[in-house]
């Protein structure tokens, strides 16, 4: 009642939107139609054709027809015509009239018609007339002309018969068509898609939270198997909803447990992005950079150079070494504690997480470091000069050992030096004067030796340069020479100037083989010789290699 009331426009819209909805929401729907509509077109496309074909062939035979009856004729009315007789002539004239699409019949003799008949008027207004005439030969003479037979064939009858019969013929073929497509549609719905339908309800009602299965049909087809397939995935469905219920109950307890760790594990965990922003971190992170709380990183914001920016450069390169390589990278950091004078360190360890994150961990290696230091100034208090700063008797030893131990024997020059007139010095102004003098060539020494050289002070006011890849006797007395100038420059002892020198010994490795001892003891052997001549001299004991060179 509702949709009668609507104005035909929107009557139409309507339908055409519950058809949509039909054709498109049910497969039966789609599937009849899909059978109906092209056996349809097909059916009226061989019905046209058929119809056509037919049309044809009903004019040619109604056009034979006419001349076969004319041949049937044809022997009376050589008769007729050769004897002149009108009533014979009226007979076949009669008798041709009575068949269907003649309107006229004629027959003549010469000049003279013998019989003329017409038949009832055409039906139609549009009716066309063809004329079919043929000779008529004496009986007697096959080439003696006695007469004609003209027929006036009616052409829009005969049309008008052959459309009947072709009508006739496609009506029969149309509804044939409509039979086996409507018997194909009942087939695929009772065998096809109905009980695909059925499933497609039944599965549409069913809750994967329940056993509910499909009603599996008593014969196993197609569909049968589909329903099978269908219950074997829900089945399978429920085993992995059930052992995802499982995994999830058990992530979850994972990640408490892990979330426990993370808060309360005295290493600093965080987690950085590709520039080095902070995404998350755990307490003992900023418990161990020493953060006030007005230094407290924002996820997301905050750069972990933000937060060290004494090593911000280092930390920088360190990112960006990680995410190239992909591998790990440690660094180990000092920091100043804030409000204090102490320092502490921690251990900075970065791991990249796929191409663009970084994992990373933070310890107090504090008590490790200091006790490296104090290891460390353990060894050099073992073979350093406290005073000076210089290797002592020990570490000289332990250097040239080492230097002699490498094959070949090394290429250097030892320089043995002694101060001249220090034990006046040291007697005159003391013992703290004396150590200053001291540190001072020390200073020195170390102002004239290359990188690499090494400088001792054994004792004393003895001093021993090592001097490496020097085999060149001019090379090792310019620097000899050179040290003896700077030292006898005058030094100022608070308000008085005092002046000392030095007495150089150089000895060169043998190249036919030496020894440490050996070597130490020719150059202690030049220093006095140097000593004896005067004084602020430079002696060799040994010539180097000719052509060497420094």
């Amino acid at each position: 009642m509702i949709v009668c009331a609507l104005p035909l426009k929107s009557r139409l819209r309507w339908v055409a939107q519950w058809l949509d909805a039909r054709v498109r929401g049910s497969i039966v729907t789609r599937t009849t139609l899909a059978i109906l509509v092209p056996a349809m077109i097909l059916g009226m496309t061989v019905a046209s054709f058929v119809a056509v074909n037919v049309e044809r062939s009903e004019q040619q035979r109604a056009e034979i027809r006419l001349q076969q009856l004319l041949s049937t004729v044809e022997r009376t009315a050589q008769i007729a015509c050769y004897l002149k007789d009108d009533t014979l002539a009226d007979e076949i004239a009669h008798g041709l009239i009575s068949n269907r699409g003649v309107s006229a019949v004629t027959i003549t003799s010469g000049t003279r018609t013998l019989s003329r008949v017409n038949g009832p008027p055409p039906r139609g207004l549009e009716s066309t007339h063809i004329a079919i005439a043929r000779p008529i030969y004496s009986p007697f003479d096959p080439h003696e002309l006695v007469g004609k037979i003209s027929l006036l064939v009616d052409h829009a009858a005969i049309h008008a018969e052959a459309a009947s019969y072709s009508r006739a013929s496609t009506l029969a073929m149309g509804f044939e068509v409509a039979l086996v497509a409507a018997g194909v549609a009942i087939a695929v719905y009772f065998f096809s898609t109905r009980p695909i339908r059925a499933v497609s309800n039944e599965l549409h009602r069913i809750r994967l939270d329940t056993s509910a299965r499909l009603q599996v049909p008593a014969r196993i087809d197609e569909i049968g198997r589909l329903v099978a397939d269908v219950n074997a995935l829900i089945a399978s469905r429920e085993d992995v909803l059930s052992a995802e219920r499982q995994l999830r109950m058990a992530h979850e307890l994972g990640e408490r447990k892990l979330r426990l760790i993370f808060e309360k594990a005295e290493s600093g965990l965080f987690v950085l992005d590709g520039l080095g922003i902070l995404e998350s971190w755990n307490p003992a992170f900023t418990r161990l950079l020493h953060l006030l709380p007005t230094q407290l990183p924002q996820s997301g914001v905050t750069s972990l150079q933000d937060l060290i920016p004494a090593h911000a450069a280092n930390l920088g390169q360190l990112i960006r070494q990680c995410l190239e390589t992909g591998q790990s990278y440690e660094v180990d950091l000092e920091l100043c504690v804030p409000g204090t004078a102490r320092r502490a360190w921690i251990g900075v360890a970065l791991n990249p997480i796929g191409s663009t994150m970084l994992q990373g961990v933070v310890n107090n290696i504090t008590e490790r470091k200091e006790g490296e230091l104090s290891a460390k100034e353990m060894a050099n208090l073992a073979t350093q000069d406290t005073l000076t700063k210089l290797l002592n008797r020990r570490g000289l030893d332990m250097a040239l050992s080492t230097a002699f131990s490498r094959q070949p024997a090394p290429e250097l020059a030892l320089l043995q030096i002694d101060l001249d007139y220090f034990k006046e010095v040291n007697d005159a102004y003391g013992h703290q004067c004396g150590d200053h003098v001291l540190c001072h060539v020390a200073r020195i020494l170390e102002h004239n030796i290359r990188r690499g050289d090494l400088i001792a002070r054994p004792g004393g006011d003895e001093f021993v340069i090592a001097l490496f890849g020097i085999v060149h006797r001019s090379k090792a007395e310019q620097i000899a020479n050179a040290i003896i100038a700077e030292i006898q420059q005058p030094i100022q002892l608070g308000a008085d100037r005092v002046g000392i020198g030095a007495s150089i010994g150089i000895a060169f490795v043998l190249p036919e083989g030496d020894s440490p001892e050996a070597l130490q003891c020719r150059a202690d052997a030049a220093m006095y010789s140097a000593k004896r001549a005067g004084r602020s001299q430079v002696r060799v004991t040994e010539t180097p290699q000719s052509g060497a060179a420094a």
